[in-house]
Protein backbone atom coordinates (compact mmCIF):
# COMPACT_ATOMS: atom_id res chain seq x y z
CA UNK A 1 0.00 0.00 0.00
CA UNK A 2 2.65 2.56 0.65
CA UNK A 3 4.51 1.95 -2.60
CA UNK A 4 0.93 2.66 -4.29
CA UNK A 5 0.95 5.65 -2.80
CA UNK A 6 4.08 6.99 -3.64
CA UNK A 7 5.05 9.92 -5.67
CA UNK A 8 5.14 9.16 -9.62
CA UNK A 9 5.32 11.75 -12.56
CA UNK A 10 2.26 12.67 -14.33
CA UNK A 11 2.78 12.39 -18.68
CA UNK A 12 1.55 16.21 -19.25
CA UNK A 13 3.37 17.63 -22.21
CA UNK A 14 0.60 16.93 -25.18
CA UNK A 15 4.01 16.29 -27.60
CA UNK A 16 4.94 13.51 -25.13
CA UNK A 17 1.58 11.88 -24.95
CA UNK A 18 1.32 12.34 -28.86
CA UNK A 19 4.57 10.64 -28.96
CA UNK A 20 3.79 7.43 -26.33
CA UNK A 21 0.37 6.92 -28.06
CA UNK A 22 1.91 6.45 -31.08
CA UNK A 23 5.15 4.44 -30.20
CA UNK A 24 2.31 2.21 -28.48
CA UNK A 25 0.43 2.15 -31.67
CA UNK A 26 3.45 0.95 -33.72
CA UNK A 27 4.88 -1.75 -30.53
CA UNK A 28 1.54 -3.51 -31.08
CA UNK A 29 1.72 -3.52 -34.59
CA UNK A 30 5.03 -5.24 -34.88
CA UNK A 31 4.47 -7.14 -32.23
CA UNK A 32 1.65 -8.85 -33.56
CA UNK A 33 3.48 -9.14 -36.82
CA UNK A 34 6.67 -10.65 -35.14
CA UNK A 35 5.15 -12.85 -32.75
CA UNK A 36 1.47 -13.39 -34.32
CA UNK A 37 -0.37 -13.97 -30.82
CA UNK A 38 -4.18 -14.72 -30.66
CA UNK A 39 -4.47 -16.03 -34.76
CA UNK A 40 -2.36 -13.30 -35.93
CA UNK A 41 -0.62 -16.08 -37.86
CA UNK A 42 -3.72 -17.14 -40.22
CA UNK A 43 -3.41 -15.81 -43.56
CA UNK A 44 -6.21 -14.08 -45.04
CA UNK A 45 -6.88 -10.93 -47.21
CA UNK A 46 -5.43 -7.55 -46.40
CA UNK A 47 -3.95 -9.02 -42.98
CA UNK A 48 -1.54 -6.46 -42.78
CA UNK A 49 -4.14 -3.93 -42.49
CA UNK A 50 -6.61 -5.44 -40.49
CA UNK A 51 -3.39 -5.53 -38.08
CA UNK A 52 -2.57 -2.54 -38.54
CA UNK A 53 -6.11 -1.38 -37.79
CA UNK A 54 -5.30 -2.81 -34.03
CA UNK A 55 -2.23 -0.47 -33.99
CA UNK A 56 -4.12 2.63 -34.89
CA UNK A 57 -6.52 1.05 -32.03
CA UNK A 58 -4.68 0.99 -29.45
CA UNK A 59 -3.19 4.63 -30.48
CA UNK A 60 -6.69 6.34 -30.49
CA UNK A 61 -7.48 4.22 -26.88
CA UNK A 62 -3.80 5.62 -25.38
CA UNK A 63 -4.58 9.49 -26.89
CA UNK A 64 -7.92 8.93 -26.04
CA UNK A 65 -7.44 7.95 -22.31
CA UNK A 66 -4.55 10.77 -21.74
CA UNK A 67 -6.24 13.97 -23.35
CA UNK A 68 -9.95 12.95 -22.26
CA UNK A 69 -9.71 12.17 -18.20
CA UNK A 70 -7.79 15.09 -17.29
CA UNK A 71 -9.96 17.57 -18.79
CA UNK A 72 -13.30 15.85 -17.32
CA UNK A 73 -11.31 14.85 -14.06
CA UNK A 74 -8.82 17.98 -13.63
CA UNK A 75 -8.87 17.71 -9.66
CA UNK A 76 -7.64 14.08 -10.09
CA UNK A 77 -5.18 14.33 -12.44
CA UNK A 78 -3.26 16.73 -10.40
CA UNK A 79 0.25 16.63 -10.81
CA UNK A 80 1.92 17.37 -7.50
CA UNK A 81 -0.75 14.67 -6.32
CA UNK A 82 -0.12 11.92 -8.69
CA UNK A 83 0.93 8.69 -7.26
CA UNK A 84 1.65 4.99 -8.19
CA UNK A 85 -1.78 4.11 -7.64
CA UNK A 86 -3.34 7.03 -9.49
CA UNK A 87 -0.66 5.79 -12.95
CA UNK A 88 -2.16 2.27 -12.63
CA UNK A 89 -5.51 3.55 -12.35
CA UNK A 90 -4.68 5.30 -15.18
CA UNK A 91 -3.48 2.26 -17.21
CA UNK A 92 -6.68 0.43 -16.22
CA UNK A 93 -8.51 2.86 -18.26
CA UNK A 94 -6.33 2.80 -21.11
CA UNK A 95 -6.58 -0.99 -21.09
CA UNK A 96 -10.30 -0.60 -21.51
CA UNK A 97 -9.89 1.96 -23.70
CA UNK A 98 -7.75 0.14 -26.29
CA UNK A 99 -10.25 -3.07 -25.80
CA UNK A 100 -12.95 -1.03 -26.55
CA UNK A 101 -11.31 0.26 -29.94
CA UNK A 102 -9.80 -2.97 -30.47
CA UNK A 103 -13.64 -4.69 -30.18
CA UNK A 104 -15.07 -1.66 -32.84
CA UNK A 105 -12.26 -2.56 -35.18
CA UNK A 106 -12.73 -6.30 -35.44
CA UNK A 107 -16.65 -6.29 -35.18
CA UNK A 108 -16.25 -3.84 -38.47
CA UNK A 109 -13.81 -5.99 -40.03
CA UNK A 110 -16.02 -9.60 -38.99
CA UNK A 111 -20.28 -7.93 -38.64
CA UNK A 112 -21.18 -11.28 -38.04
CA UNK A 113 -19.73 -11.76 -34.58
CA UNK A 114 -21.09 -10.59 -31.00
CA UNK A 115 -20.18 -7.39 -30.06
CA UNK A 116 -20.18 -7.16 -26.31
CA UNK A 117 -18.58 -10.91 -26.70
CA UNK A 118 -16.22 -9.52 -29.01
CA UNK A 119 -15.12 -7.00 -25.99
CA UNK A 120 -14.93 -9.27 -22.98
CA UNK A 121 -12.13 -11.33 -25.20
CA UNK A 122 -10.13 -7.93 -26.22
CA UNK A 123 -10.35 -6.73 -22.36
CA UNK A 124 -8.63 -10.02 -21.73
CA UNK A 125 -6.16 -10.19 -24.10
CA UNK A 126 -4.77 -6.21 -23.89
CA UNK A 127 -4.79 -6.99 -19.87
CA UNK A 128 -3.14 -10.38 -20.91
CA UNK A 129 -0.19 -8.59 -22.90
CA UNK A 130 -0.28 -5.16 -21.37
CA UNK A 131 -0.43 -5.46 -17.58
CA UNK A 132 2.55 -7.01 -16.70
CA UNK A 133 5.16 -4.81 -18.98
CA UNK A 134 2.65 -1.72 -17.47
CA UNK A 135 3.63 -2.53 -13.73
CA UNK A 136 7.11 -3.47 -14.84
CA UNK A 137 7.54 0.06 -16.10
CA UNK A 138 6.31 1.78 -13.72
CA UNK A 139 8.33 -0.23 -10.85
CA UNK A 140 11.66 0.49 -13.19
CA UNK A 141 10.59 3.95 -13.49
CA UNK A 142 10.29 5.06 -10.20
CA UNK A 143 13.44 3.44 -8.53
CA UNK A 144 14.82 5.22 -11.39
CA UNK A 145 13.12 9.05 -11.18
CA UNK A 146 13.40 8.22 -7.20
CA UNK A 147 17.41 6.99 -7.25
CA UNK A 148 18.17 10.32 -9.79
CA UNK A 149 16.44 12.58 -8.06
CA UNK A 150 17.51 11.38 -4.32
CA UNK A 151 21.13 11.72 -5.81
CA UNK A 152 20.23 15.18 -6.97
CA UNK A 153 18.67 16.45 -3.37
CA UNK A 154 21.57 15.06 -1.51
CA UNK A 155 24.52 17.31 -3.58
CA UNK A 156 22.06 19.93 -3.59
CA UNK A 157 21.71 19.87 0.24
CA UNK A 158 25.82 19.54 1.05
CA UNK A 159 26.32 22.74 -1.29
CA UNK A 160 23.21 24.86 0.52
CA UNK A 161 24.99 27.97 1.71
CA UNK A 162 24.57 28.81 5.33
CA UNK A 163 22.77 32.38 4.93
CA UNK A 164 23.70 35.20 7.25
CA UNK A 165 21.85 38.08 7.43
CA UNK A 166 23.78 41.74 7.76
CA UNK A 167 21.03 44.11 7.27
CA UNK A 168 17.45 44.68 7.59
CA UNK A 169 15.48 44.77 4.43
CA UNK A 170 11.80 45.78 4.07
CA UNK A 171 9.22 43.81 1.89
CA UNK A 172 6.37 45.78 0.62
CA UNK A 173 3.76 44.11 -0.95
CA UNK A 174 1.50 45.98 -3.12
CA UNK A 175 -2.50 44.46 -3.57
CA UNK A 176 -3.86 44.15 -7.08
CA UNK A 177 -6.25 47.37 -5.67
CA UNK A 178 -4.09 50.46 -5.12
CA UNK A 179 -6.75 51.33 -2.64
CA UNK A 180 -5.43 48.70 -0.17
CA UNK A 181 -2.65 49.94 2.11
CA UNK A 182 0.73 47.90 0.99
CA UNK A 183 1.78 44.94 3.25
CA UNK A 184 5.00 45.78 4.77
CA UNK A 185 7.40 43.02 6.68
CA UNK A 186 11.17 42.42 7.35
CA UNK A 187 12.98 40.20 4.32
CA UNK A 188 13.91 37.19 7.13
CA UNK A 189 9.84 37.12 8.03
CA UNK A 190 8.40 36.46 4.49
CA UNK A 191 9.01 32.69 4.24
CA UNK A 192 6.89 31.84 0.56
CA UNK A 193 3.90 32.94 -1.15
CA UNK A 194 1.75 30.48 -3.00
CA UNK A 195 -0.79 31.25 -5.92
CA UNK A 196 -4.76 30.56 -5.26
CA UNK A 197 -5.98 31.24 -8.93
CA UNK A 198 -6.07 35.10 -8.81
CA UNK A 199 -5.28 35.20 -5.59
CA UNK A 200 -2.23 34.55 -3.53
CA UNK A 201 -1.67 33.45 -0.27
CA UNK A 202 1.69 35.03 1.60
CA UNK A 203 3.24 33.11 4.44
CA UNK A 204 5.30 35.10 6.97
CA UNK A 205 6.69 35.01 10.29
CA UNK A 206 4.59 36.74 12.94
CA UNK A 207 5.95 36.66 17.04
CA UNK A 208 8.18 33.84 15.70
CA UNK A 209 5.24 31.91 14.65
CA UNK A 210 3.49 31.46 10.66
CA UNK A 211 1.22 33.48 9.21
CA UNK A 212 -0.79 33.61 6.22
CA UNK A 213 -3.41 36.17 4.77
CA UNK A 214 -4.48 35.99 1.14
CA UNK A 215 -4.67 38.80 -0.78
CA UNK A 216 -5.72 39.62 -4.82
CA UNK A 217 -2.86 39.56 -6.73
CA UNK A 218 -0.97 37.48 -8.90
CA UNK A 219 1.87 35.27 -7.99
CA UNK A 220 3.87 36.92 -11.44
CA UNK A 221 2.98 40.31 -10.11
CA UNK A 222 4.51 39.36 -7.10
CA UNK A 223 7.60 38.26 -8.25
CA UNK A 224 7.55 41.68 -10.54
CA UNK A 225 7.30 43.82 -6.88
CA UNK A 226 10.17 41.57 -5.49
CA UNK A 227 12.56 40.91 -8.31
CA UNK A 228 15.36 43.12 -6.80
CA UNK A 229 15.04 40.69 -3.89
CA UNK A 230 17.91 37.68 -4.86
CA UNK A 231 16.44 36.03 -1.85
CA UNK A 232 13.08 35.37 -3.62
CA UNK A 233 13.19 32.61 -6.15
CA UNK A 234 9.98 31.33 -8.01
CA UNK A 235 11.06 28.01 -8.01
CA UNK A 236 7.61 26.51 -9.32
CA UNK A 237 4.82 27.94 -11.07
CA UNK A 238 2.73 27.98 -7.98
CA UNK A 239 5.21 29.06 -5.68
CA UNK A 240 7.60 31.77 -4.65
CA UNK A 241 10.00 31.42 -1.76
CA UNK A 242 12.63 32.96 0.80
CA UNK A 243 15.88 30.96 -0.05
CA UNK A 244 16.30 32.26 3.59
CA UNK A 245 14.22 30.02 4.94
CA UNK A 246 15.53 26.85 2.73
CA UNK A 247 17.22 24.05 5.18
CA UNK A 248 16.71 20.92 2.87
CA UNK A 249 16.19 19.26 -0.53
CA UNK A 250 14.33 16.03 -0.76
CA UNK A 251 14.13 14.59 -3.76
CA UNK A 252 11.41 11.50 -5.04
CA UNK A 253 10.19 9.75 -8.65
CA UNK A 254 8.12 12.54 -8.69
CA UNK A 255 10.48 15.94 -8.40
CA UNK A 256 12.67 17.89 -5.99
CA UNK A 257 10.87 19.31 -3.08
CA UNK A 258 11.62 22.08 -0.54
CA UNK A 259 11.67 22.53 3.12
CA UNK A 260 11.72 25.82 4.82
CA UNK A 261 12.03 26.22 8.38
CA UNK A 262 8.71 26.49 10.11
CA UNK A 263 6.46 24.95 7.43
CA UNK A 264 5.51 21.49 7.59
CA UNK A 265 4.48 20.74 3.92
CA UNK A 266 7.50 20.12 1.47
CA UNK A 267 7.25 22.64 -1.57
CA UNK A 268 7.52 21.26 -4.71
CA UNK A 269 10.60 22.05 -7.10
CA UNK A 270 9.69 22.95 -10.60
CA UNK A 271 12.00 20.68 -13.49
CA UNK A 272 12.99 24.10 -15.23
CA UNK A 273 14.37 25.83 -11.51
CA UNK A 274 18.06 26.45 -11.80
CA UNK A 275 20.20 24.74 -9.94
CA UNK A 276 22.38 27.97 -9.06
CA UNK A 277 19.15 29.53 -7.70
CA UNK A 278 19.68 27.26 -4.72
Amino acid sequence: MKWLNAPYPLLQKARSKWLFALLSGVFVFVFLIVFQPFGAGQTFSYKYVFLAGFGVSVFLGVAVTYFMLPKLFPEFFCAEKWTIGKEILLQCCCILTISAFNSLHNYNWWPDIVLHETFLNFLIITTSIGIFPIIGLIFFKERTLSKRNIEKAQLLSNHLPSTVVKETVTVQIQEESKKESPIVMQLTDFVYAQSEGNYITIYYLEDHSITQKLIRLSLKQLEIQLEHLTQIKRCHRSYLINTQHLTSIHGNARSLTIQLDNVDTPIPVSRSFSKADF
